[in-house]
């Protein structure tokens, strides 16, 4: 249940009445990785608390995991969501997950899963395999502004409430591939993520991650595990968010609304 239903006071002017109100549940979620070692068979490992909108937790979880770097397309053997608010996700025996990217930051909460970071050095992230496509025709300005309209027709439980961040994936005629919804603006865009890898899609790097709100570090990080080339935001972008676009030849586009945007970084992909 991602709605509830709660009573409110409502504050009109001088007059006030007794009410209902629908707000979105935020509720915390375990991600465990389950993984075969040599020596001591089975282990399972605590890899993440974060703070979420219940539904689709074997997504995030998988998006997290894929996003982070900890897992590729063919790693994963299952994943189960338990009733104590844990994911598992399993790998298939063979795989060695890297237990070093495990300790970067794993408490991540729903409005940032990286703060406090001062440059983009520091955080120490690299991204050997990125595969923009090359030689494509420019994107029209008017399907950039298009995009955030056709973004809200899908937001079922922000109509509600009013209260959750949205991302979605779009290929390059404006077609909605894949979307989410989570209070976690991060964890939106991991449960893309993890929805492209569970149903084994291909690569996304032609397509382009709308953001019904600000884009963050976090965010163009996340992007860039999926070499998506463009993001759209509906709302500002952060500074780190346009040093890391800029330093991966990423487009950041931002103020997306109203038949007009900025362009951050990469404006040679919109003409």
């Amino acid at each position: 249940m991602n709605i509830q239903k709660v009573s409110i006071v409502r504050i009109n002017g001088a007059s006030s009445e007794n009410t209902t109100d629908l707000i979105v549940v935020e509720e915390p979620v375990e991600i465990r990785l389950e993984y075969w070692d040599v020596v001591k068979g089975w282990v399972e490992k605590s890899v993440s608390i974060t703070m979420r909108t219940p539904g689709e937790d074997e997504a995030l979880a998988v998006g997290f995991l894929k996003t982070e770097g900890i897992v590729k397309g063919d790693d994963i053997d299952s994943a189960k969501v338990s009733l104590d608010n844990t994911v598992t996700v399993k790998l298939k025996p063979h795989v060695r997950p890297d237990l070093q990217k495990l300790q970067r930051n794993f408490y991540a909460t729903s409005s940032c899963g990286v703060c406090g970071k001062s440059s983009l050095d520091a955080l120490g992230y690299t991204y050997e395999n990125l595969d923009f496509a090359k030689n494509l025709a420019p994107l029209s300005p008017e399907l950039i502004t298009s995009l955030p309209d056709k973004l809200t027709t899908f937001q079922r439980i922000f109509d509600q409430t009013g209260g959750i961040h949205a991302a979605g994936l779009f290929d390059r005629e404006g077609n909605l591939q894949l979307y989410a919804e989570d209070v976690g603006r991060h964890n939106a865009v991991d449960k893309i993520a993890g929805k492209a890898l569970l149903n084994h899609f291909s690569t996304f790097n032609k397509h382009i991650l709308v953001l019904s709100g600000r884009a963050c570090f976090e965010l163009l990080h996340k992007a860039l595990a999926m070499s998506i080339p463009v993001v759209v935001a509906v709302g500002a972008p952060s500074s780190l968010a346009v040093e890391t676009a800029e330093k991966f030849g990423q487009t950041l586009i931002g103020f997306t609304r109203e038949g007009r945007f900025n362009i951050y970084t990469g404006p040679q992909r919109i003409g």
